[in-house]
């Protein structure tokens, strides 16, 4: 039976902390890491969000749209959910889809939705498509013999060299090794690609919310006790979740020896999705890196509506100055704890 919303089920604008707020929502056929409890609250947490939803009562589960009110340099505007690489739409059928929809609109706010498997939102004609990205995923049904064969010769070459050139790959859930991966996290921000980074908070309720429940994987690659890459990594339901990779000697393949011993890691806890996350169009390193492990490729979607005639003189201005600002704090001649506590104070302004 299809889980099909009554027309006279009523809709209902929900805050966090509602009494049963959550109640059916991390169960529904959408629902990811994205949409769920421990990760929502710790972006709400760290950078001071609102979390609200729209739901409407169904057979099974509620129908929902989780999202954010922002207000800050960039001006007003809704967003489905920041900081998040998607958040689709709690939402099976079309009627239900305009219902829910309604009540953001009515907010009269600019709305940002970022889609990977609900289409509902991209064939309303009401929203314009603003951005594109490649997604990129594992099924591991097979066994590791079949998915070490499945991958192209240079990936499994890559793989052998990193062995050979002595780096180890070691899986931690340690909050100090965490520090030691932020480190370099900061430094590949910096350096390689002249960005803010995200403040250490961010890492550190990430840990009080996922480790505690061994959701929660650091990936290292070390030689000779040195770090010289990090993966930190997500369990969510059925999915292992790639969210924050970095390196800081690529000339011994750390990344190549860290996807596949993440492959294997995700095998080992019985999972049946290796998540790599969205990777920009004009990011074809990235994305070609990213097929040569990935079984699965989709289209992620960012979407849009504005209301007719609204103008915001802060977007285009506040967008210009963090970019001016980003610039100059990432300039290699700035003290790297002047960097560090410049995104500690503006990378909330960046969703």
């Amino acid at each position: 039976m299809s889980d099909v919303v009554s027309r006279a089920a009523p809709v209902s604008l929900r805050r966090r902390g509602d009494p049963g707020f959550w109640d059916g929502l991390e169960d529904h056929s959408h629902a990811s890491l994205f949409s769920s409890r421990p990760w929502i609250e710790t972006i709400a947490g760290t950078y001071g969000f609102s979390v609200s939803a729209v739901t409407c009562a169904a057979r099974s589960s509620p129908a929902a749209v989780l999202f954010a009110v922002v207000s800050d340099l960039r001006g007003e505007r809704v967003i489905s959910f920041p900081f998040s690489d998607y958040c689709d739409p709690l939402v099976e059928d079309a009627e239900t889809w305009d219902r829910l929809v309604e009540v953001l609109l009515d907010m009269r706010r600019p709305l940002t939705l970022r889609c990977l498997r609900n289409n509902l939102p991209a064939v309303d004609s009401r929203f314009a498509v603003v951005g594109r990205a490649a997604w990129h995923g594992v099924d591991l049904s097979g066994s590791e013999t079949d998915l070490w064969a499945g991958l192209p010769a240079e990936a499994r070459s890559n793989v052998r060299r990193a062995q050979r050139g002595g780096l180890s790959v070691r899986v931690t859930q340690s909050l100090d090794d965490l520090r030691r991966y932020y480190d370099l996290h900061l430094h590949v921000r910096k350096y390689r690609f002249r960005l803010l980074a995200q403040p250490w908070e961010l890492f550190e309720h990430l840990h009080a919310a996922f480790a505690p429940s061994d959701r929660l994987f650091l990936l290292l690659a070390e030689r000779d006790g040195r770090c010289v890459a990090g993966d930190l990594m997500l369990a969510w339901r059925d999915t292992l979740y790639g969210k924050f990779a970095g390196a800081v000697d690529c000339k011994l393949f750390p990344s190549d020896l860290m996807s596949w011993e993440a492959i294997r890691l995700a095998r080992r806890l019985g999972l049946a999705w290796l998540d790599w996350g969205a990777s920009d169009r004009d990011q074809p390193g990235l994305v070609a890196f990213k097929r040569k492990y990935a079984t699965q490729e989709r289209e992620l979607l960012r979407l849009r509506w504005e209301p007719p005639g609204y103008t915001d003189a802060r977007a285009k201005l506040g967008e210009r100055l963090l970019g001016h600002i980003t610039e100059l704090l990432t300039d290699p001649s700035v003290p790297d704890a002047i960097t560090r506590r410049g995104g500690e104070s503006l990378y909330g302004q960046f969703c």
